[in-house]
């Protein structure tokens, strides 16, 4: 009931402020205001999710694209890049690529997360087998939180940092190999001097 209220206050709330359109399809409601093309997902009377886009931007590069949303994990891939204890909220797109413009995603979290948490936004990136962090200190607020993207594609959000990989990590053995070089070339020098 009170996700009811949420998404019914909201939607009277755009009204007010400059509605210029709604529709309902698929439980999506499609609202544009002075500056602002929002869309919402209802499920069941409540609020789930919604994207929020510059209209501007938006309308410049307009096209549809399915605005679908799975919060649950089925990417094998990613799991075997991060670490079991690692909480994570998996936030999976249906459509796979460059967004109109870029959106603010609200997202729930408080099935993984409490209020006040400061999250890091994760993407998996397919072709390169690896996981990015997109940004960090994303606030987690009334059990939702809103990420920034301009694409679309697998990501997730956790408290942990999560060490990047692409391959196997070389960075200690290239560490190693400088210092080497660097001690070596300090005792060439000073066996010069000594001449």
């Amino acid at each position: 009931m009170k996700n009811k209220i949420l998404v019914i206050f909201l939607v009277v709330t755009l009204f007010f402020i400059g509605l210029r359109n709604v529709n309902a399809s698929d439980n999506l409601i499609r609202t544009e205001t002075k500056d602002k093309v929002i869309f919402i997902k209802d499920e069941n009377d409540s609020f789930s999710y919604s994207w929020t886009f510059v209209k501007d931007d938006y309308k410049k590069n307009e096209f549809d694209f399915d605005l679908g949303i799975t919060f649950s994990s089925s990417k094998k891939q990613i799991e075997k890049l991060i670490n079991d204890d690692i909480k994570a909220k998996y936030i999976l797109f249906n459509y796979h690529g460059n967004l109109p413009s870029s959106a603010r995603v609200k997202v729930p979290i408080n099935d993984k997360f409490k209020d006040g948490d400061r999250l890091n936004l994760y993407y998996y990136n397919e072709d390169k087998n690896k996981i990015e962090l997109v940004s960090s200190g994303i606030k987690a607020i009334n059990g939702f939180a809103t990420i920034e993207i301009t694409h679309c594609s697998d990501y997730f959000l956790t408290l942990s940092i999560v060490k990047e990989t692409e391959g196997e990590n070389n960075n200690g053995i290239i560490i190693v190999g400088m210092i080497i070089v660097i001690v070596g070339l300090i005792g060439y020098t000073l066996m010069q001097n000594k001449k």
